[in-house]
């Protein structure tokens, strides 16, 4: 079973800590001011789960 990457905007603060970490994974949409998951075949696992360990606002998680 593939697991994706999510972000709840409500509580995300663009930090862009999660680019930082998984350039791949995570970026910032200037036009609608929120980060967005890039979509992938496959993602990171081990950068993911860097991303959501170090995010200051526990806004990104792991979805089926």
């Amino acid at each position: 079973m593939k697991k994706y990457p999510s972000i709840d905007p409500g509580l995300c603060s663009n930090c862009l800590g999660c680019v930082e970490i998984a350039p791949k994974v995570f970026r910032y949409n200037r036009e609608t001011g929120l980060m967005e998951i890039i979509e992938r075949e496959e993602y990171p696992i081990d950068l993911v789960d860097e991303a959501i360990k170090n995010c200051p606002e526990d806004c990104i998680s792991w979805e089926d």
